[in-house]
């Protein structure tokens, strides 16, 4: 039987709140932009327009467009008509998903041949906190991490710019270094951005991208260059999930490349272990 498929409303929000809870790792970003901001389709940060699939009264798939651009995928076979319902009329400036996900959902928005800055296959990582392995520089002080303060922000803006060049695709532009500016300053004043210390210096950074009061996801894992090979991404990835810890949350989820072999290494060795796939696209033209 065809399942029924329709925008979501605000009475929808037990079904949706059921269906993401029972696939909580592979759910975050749909999770908490949920917690921010309820069914509300807008212009604001984690605001979003909701499509899903269902089977009676239950949801058995979602895709939401959310006020980035982004659509993100919780969809199985029905990521073809999600993925068109959600982003009806609109721009879609990247697809998140299972790889299968994604390909259905590129496809059914007629968008094969744009032209993409990042098709990046990706593993998906859990780590129960309770097992949380932290590295030896950070028990016994000789770097400490912290939430990141307004006056972080210039260097951090730096940072993310330089991650969004390595990682996504950017290219130096006034856009492209508001954008950055924009995500640090709403991360530390979220106090989700945390900043692993040598001293007083600065070394390294993350965040968490997607927050919820029992799972945090963690993202924007950046060490400078010339600070690489110390161990310090993985030291401010195990500070900013002690702090986690510290308020309550049990589960940390994380995601990274399948070709990128040293963050793998890193956070095995923090206790995560890879519990599935994920797939990360971004077109080129993501402003429209």
């Amino acid at each position: 039987m065809t399942a029924a498929v329709r925008l979501l409303a605000a009475e929808d929000r037990p079904a949706l709140d059921a269906f993401l809870q029972a696939h909580a790792p592979r759910a975050m970003f749909l999770r908490a932009n949920l917690a921010h901001s309820g069914l509300v389709d807008g212009v604001h940060p984690y605001q979003g327009r909701y499509a899903a699939a269902f089977a009676g009264d239950a949801i058995t798939g979602v895709a939401a467009h959310y006020w980035n651009g982004f659509v993100i995928l919780l969809a199985g076979d029905h990521a073809a008509v999600l993925a068109a319902t959600a982003a009806a009329g609109r721009h879609v400036a990247g697809l998140i998903g299972l790889p299968a996900e994604v390909a259905a959902a590129r496809a059914a928005l007629a968008a094969r041949d744009r032209p993409v800055s990042v098709d990046s296959r990706e593993g998906l990582y859990r780590l129960p906190l309770a097992g949380l392995q932290v590295p030896p520089a950070l028990l016994d002080g000789r770097v400490h991490c912290r939430p990141a303060a307004v006056p972080d922000l210039p260097l951090l803006a730096g940072w993310r710019f330089d991650f969004d060049v390595a990682m996504n695709g950017a290219t130096e532009s006034a856009a492209a270094r508001a954008h950055a500016q924009e995500m640090v300053e709403r991360w530390v004043a979220e106090g989700s951005q945390f900043v692993l210390c040598d001293g007083n210096r600065p070394v390294a950074g993350c965040c968490f991208n997607a927050t919820l009061p029992d799972m945090v996801q963690i993202g924007n894992v950046w060490t400078p260059p010339e600070l690489r090979g110390r161990g310090h991404a993985r030291a401010v990835v195990a500070g900013a999930l002690q702090y986690a810890r510290h308020r309550g949350v049990t589960d940390a989820i994380l995601f990274t490349g399948d070709d990128n072999h040293a963050a793998q290494q890193a956070y095995v060795a923090l206790g995560f272990t890879r519990i599935g796939d994920y797939a990360i696209l971004l077109f080129a033209d993501q402003g429209g």
